[in-house]
């Protein structure tokens, strides 16, 4: 019991709602009735007893959604976001929903309806997918759903008509002005409680095209002004009262924060005459670009949760190969400029990309470590996933990977069976290797500060663990985390948030 109370504090303390769902209900409150079913609250569970493991198939086959099934009745139409990593779920629910009531229409949009959209359509029960950015496209069939028109002049829509699919053409990205005029986000629907984190956006894109990304908008990047910008960080801060625990933050959902400098900066200038009351910030940018700036400077005067960026690879080949635009010596500047100004970073790391090597990985571990050791922070390594719409993805029959769209229906992508798939180099002992290589990095920081006097597992700053034995990132520096790979006892587990 008293480890299922920690999970739920941890799950809960770290959780973000999906800005989407929010932002497109304000947009849509004016001439429809809205109502949001908050994936935090969604509930599953199988018609099978017991755990639901990842790789039994039947049960997963078998998930229903009881919230979901509940809340159907007298809707004229669903509405669905999602990302490729998360579509197994997303057809599951339109089969049940489907079962419920045939005739509903089913609308998916989000990244995967708009890299994917003929492939779902062909191959699950979606009426519409609705591609690119959603704001208008909803509006506009929203409009045709419950009052006729012409499907085929909304752009940026996919669907099934007569058996056949129809694409119409591509819908142009909003401009910023269209963006700026956009209702601030309904959060007021937002369930209480159960979020200890609120997210805003203050641009889209990134003038980057690394091999591995799969963001819609990459080598264009659009801004919201400063004062745009801080309307959002401030409507989101009036929601305070909803969120879950003491240390409440917003956190900048933005592909790349830092993209134009001179924009970033102002904000930053701004913020420090808003009223974010207890309320602290994280943003995500890029490390040349941070360094061109006074943005960490600037970030001395507020309250800053932390400042996130990608490395990817601690070796300069593997920056290379993923054309990142960066080197290690400037990840370790900013990391010293970060430290000096007292600001908390949080470093992205991949391991296991098509062509690494285990002493390629041990690299990125290596590099890892010393940059946590040295100036702090935190270190995410994550093992590489492979997604529609990244260049690796439209290379990947070079790496062995033959796999399609299919492999999305799936939970088989995250696997420990799949992963030498993605990362083919490597062997089962190699992945070990690497695990270890990792936690012994944690374990040599305990072990040499015990041998400076501390005892309290608390007071020691580079801990890994809480008293319960799991992590405990707001109370730790200094400190790699790993991603581990599930194994045949790995299982789907629904956390209440509402206990």
């Amino acid at each position: 019991m008293e480890s299922y109370e920690n999970d739920v504090d941890f799950y809960k303390k770290n959780l973000r709602p999906s800005l989407a769902l929010y932002q497109l209900a304000s947009i849509l409150q004016p001439k429809h009735q809205v109502e949001i079913l908050d994936p935090a609250i969604s509930d599953f569970a199988s018609d099978r007893d017991g755990p639901i493991y990842i790789q039994d198939t039947k049960k997963l086959k078998d998930l229903r959604f009881p919230s979901l099934e509940r809340r159907i009745c007298d809707m004229d139409a669903i509405c669905i976001s999602t990302s490729s990593f998360d579509w197994f779920l997303a057809k599951s629910m339109i089969k049940r929903i489907k079962e419920r009531d045939n005739d509903l229409p089913v609308i998916v949009g989000g990244i995967h309806s708009t890299l994917a959209d003929s492939y779902i359509l062909k191959s699950s029960e979606v009426d519409f997918a609705a591609r690119g950015e959603g704001e208008r496209t909803l509006s506009e069939l929203l409009a045709v759903i419950e009052g006729g028109g012409n499907l085929g002049e909304i752009d940026g829509l996919s669907y099934k008509n007569n058996g056949a699919i129809k694409k119409n053409k591509d819908r142009p990205p909003l401009t910023v002005p269209e963006m700026e005029n956009m209702p601030l986000p309904a959060f007021e629907l937002m369930p209480p409680g159960i979020y200890g984190k609120l997210t805003v956006e203050t641009s889209r894109g990134c003038r980057f095209k690394c091999a591995f990304c799969s963001i819609l908008f990459s080598r264009t990047w659009r801004g919201l002004g400063p004062k745009a910008a801080i309307e959002r960080i401030e409507h989101a801060a009036n929601y305070a009262g909803k969120l879950y625990g003491d240390e409440k933050s917003i956190t900048l959902v933005d592909d790349n924060f830092t993209a134009d400098g001179k924009r970033s900066e102002k904000i930053l200038e701004g913020l420090k005459d808003a009223d974010l009351g207890d309320m602290s910030l994280a943003f995500e940018g890029r490390v040349n670009e941070i360094m061109a700036s006074n943005t960490l400077h600037l970030c001395k005067g507020l309250p800053i949760d932390y400042v996130f960026f990608g490395v990817e690879c601690g070796y300069e080949r593997g920056l290379k190969l993923i054309r990142k635009g960066i080197k290690t010596d400037t990840v370790m500047k900013c990391a010293a400029r970060a430290k000096k100004c007292g600001i908390l970073l949080h470093y992205g790391f991949i391991a296991g990309l098509p062509w690494e090597t285990k002493e390629d990985c041990l690299n990125t571990v290596a590099f890892a470590d010393r940059l946590v050791s040295e100036h702090d922070g935190f270190a995410f390594i994550s093992w590489f996933h492979i997604f529609p719409g990244s260049e690796l993805w439209d290379e990947r029959k070079t790496y062995g990977i033959d796999d399609g769209l299919e492999i999305f229906d799936s939970l088989h992508l995250r696997t420990k069976e799949y992963r030498p798939k993605m990362s083919p180099n490597l062997s089962d002992d190699d992945f070990l290797e690497i695990e270890h290589e990792i936690d012994k990095c944690n374990l040599m920081r305990v072990l040499n500060h015990s041998d400076n006097g501390s005892n309290s597992t608390e007071d020691i700053t580079h801990s890994a663990f809480t008293k319960a034995g799991r992590y405990c990132l707001s109370k730790t520096r200094g400190y790699v985390q790993r991603l581990e790979l599930p194994d045949n006892d790995t299982s789907l587990i629904y956390i209440d948030p509402t206990r």
